[in-house]
C-alpha cells in the first residue's frame, strides 16, 4: 500500500489517522469505554512510531541507533524499577502491554518515539548546531514528562511512590535524554510535518488530560 503512495500522500494520511487516533483515545479516555482505549495504548504508540518511521529519511546505520536507543532506554527503566536508581521508585501499571523485567516493552519504543519527535523539531531550528539540537530536543522531553507525570498514575501507566514526583526523575530523564539525542543527531536528514504534527498531538494530548481527567 505504502509503496504505491507518494510522498505527500503517505504524509497527509499519517497526519489524518494520528489525529483520529488520539482525538479518539481522549474522549475515549473520558467516556466509559475508558478501560478499551487505555488498554489500546501500546498499539496506538507502535502505530504511531511506524508511521513515523515510514515518513523519515532513515537508512540502515540510522535504524542500528534507533534499535540501540531502544535498547538503552529500556535498559535504564529496567533498572530505575527494580533497583530504585535513576528516577525514584516507581512502578509500572497494566495498561503499557506486556512487560519485561516490571517493564513494558512499549517504554523502549516511547523513548525512540519521542527522540525522533524533539530531535527533529529541534534540528529544523538549529540545523547546524549540534549543541543547541541536543539541548532543545531535552528540554522538549522535559517539558512533555513534566505533563505526562501528571496523568500517568490515572491512566494506569505508572505511579510514584511519593508525591510529587521526586526531582531525581526529570533530571535523570533530562540526562539520559541529552544521551539519545546525540545517538539520533548523527541523521542529517529530518522530516519535519509529521513528527512536528505528532510533538504538538502530544502536548495537547496530555495537557488537555491534565485539565479534564
Amino acid at each position: 500500500m505504502f509503496k504505491i503512495l507518494d510522498n505527500n500522500e503517505l504524509r497527509n494520511i499519517s497526519i489524518f489517522i494520528v489525529w483520529l487516533l488520539n482525538i479518539s483515545g481522549f474522549f475515549g479516555v473520558l467516556s466509559d469505554e475508558k478501560d478499551f482505549f487505555l488498554s489500546s495504548t501500546p498499539y496506538v504508540l507502535i502505530t504511531t512510531l511506524l508511521l513515523l518511521i515510514l515518513n523519515n529519511y532513515f537508512n540502515s546505520r540510522l535504524y542500528i541507533r534507533l534499535f540501540l536507543i531502544f535498547l538503552l532506554g529500556l535498559a535504564v527503566e529496567i533498572v530505575g524499577v527494580n533497583f530504585s536508581f535513576f528516577f525514584g521508585e516507581y512502578e509500572y501499571g497494566d495498561n503499557l502491554g506486556i512487560k519485561f523485567f516490571d517493564v513494558p516493552v512499549v517504554i523502549g519504543f516511547n523513548w525512540v518515539l519521542l527522540i525522533i519527535l524533539t530531535g527533529n523539531f529541534a534540528h529544523k531550528l538549529f540545523p547546524k548546531s549540534i549543541f543547541f539540537k541536543v539541548t532543545l530536543g531535552s528540554i522538549l522531553m522535559i517539558l512533555l514528562d513534566l505533563l505526562i507525570e501528571i496523568s500517568a498514575p490515572k491512566l494506569d501507566y505508572w505511579e510514584f511512590n511519593v508525591n510529587p514526583v521526586p526531582f531525581s526523575n526529570y533530571f535523570w530523564w533530562f540526562v539520559f535524554s541529552i544521551l539519545f539525542h546525540l545517538i539520533y543527531q548523527s541523521n542529517k536528514n529530518k522530516e519535519f510535518v509529521v513528527s512536528t504534527n505528532i510533538l504538538v498531538i502530544h502536548f495537547l494530548f496530555f495537557g488537555l488530560l491534565a485539565l479534564f481527567l
